[in-house]
């Protein structure tokens, strides 16, 4: 797919970014610069590479760079509102703790609007939505699965039946395994631990220690480029609660209260087309792959 291409004055944001960024490092931020909370190995929301390119924000502190649907994201907002980015790359149990604490105002990493992070912080509006699907050996795909033919709940319990699960912790994901198939008596489903990112949870499929692993479609995607292991589409819709669905959607986190920057945002958001973001989507992936 052909490169996703910004306005050239994001190169100014970006530099001035990376010669500021030492700046942010004493006292709570402010709403000036848009201090980015992520991961940076959660591909293909947000990953690191060793280069710099079109598509890439430096990582605050490092000679390093972050890549992916989060960072396109990050580069629009930027040039939409004017201001300077600066990325933090942070363990995914650290995150809200960091937003709390004014390290960062925005959390920019796949993270989904739910209940109980709603206690502690506040969302935007969702700049991405997604569907549910599981990574499998490509030799234990079912024969004709495909999006337009998806496996039954009934169909995925069966495949599943004394099998392992697992999944990155602290993601929606992982709490599917629990709630919609180790729950379910009569399968005897297993959940695997936790890995601490979707590669080393996919890696545990590739290996035959897991059987599958639930994510968004496109993280499900990404993790294919390394080899052996193909998309299983479900009929998740018929299962998946009305609440759990929301949580295939990802939106920005933000610090209670601070309401301004969080409207702010979303005015900038609601610009962003769904055009705009499948393309920003399709090539972060296609690269995530490239990167695997």
């Amino acid at each position: 797919m052909r490169n996703f291409r910004f306005f050239n004055s994001i190169r100014l944001f970006v530099a001035v970014a990376a010669l500021s960024s030492t700046s942010c490092s004493s006292g709570p931020v402010t709403n000036e610069k848009l201090v980015i909370g992520m991961e940076c190995a959660y591909q293909p929301f947000n990953w690191t590479v060793n280069k710099a390119s079109d598509f890439t924000l430096p990582i605050d502190g490092t000679n390093q760079f972050a890549d992916g649907y989060d960072i396109s994201v990050a580069k629009y907002l930027s040039e939409d509102l004017g201001k300077e980015v600066v990325i933090k790359k942070l363990e995914w149990d650290s995150l809200i703790v960091s937003l709390q604490n004014g390290d960062i105002n925005m959390i920019l990493a796949g993270m989904s609007d739910t209940p109980k992070r709603r206690e502690s912080i506040d969302f935007t509006v969702p700049y991405l939505s997604s569907d549910l699907a599981f990574l499998v050996k490509t030799e234990n795909l079912p024969t004709g699965n495909s999006k337009d033919n998806p496996l039954s709940y009934e169909a995925l319990l069966t495949l599943f039946s004394g099998k392992n699960l697992v999944c990155q912790s602290s993601v929606v994901g992982d709490e599917f395994i629990d709630t919609y198939f180790v729950s379910q008596e009569g399968y005897n489903i297993h959940h695997n631990q936790p890995q601490a990112t979707y590669p080393l949870a996919a890696q545990d499929v590739k290996a035959g220690i897991a059987f599958a692993m639930p994510a968004e479609l496109p993280v499900v995607e990404a993790m294919t480029n390394l080899g052996g292991l193909s998309v299983l589409y479900c009929d998740y819709r018929s299962f998946i609660s009305a609440e759990d669905l929301g949580g295939l959607s990802v939106s920005i986190g933000t610090k209670k209260g601070n309401t301004e920057f969080t409207n702010e945002l979303n005015t900038s958001l609601n610009k962003l087309t769904e055009a705009q973001r499948s393309k920003m989507m399709g090539e972060a992936s296609q690269r995530s792959a490239d990167n695997a």
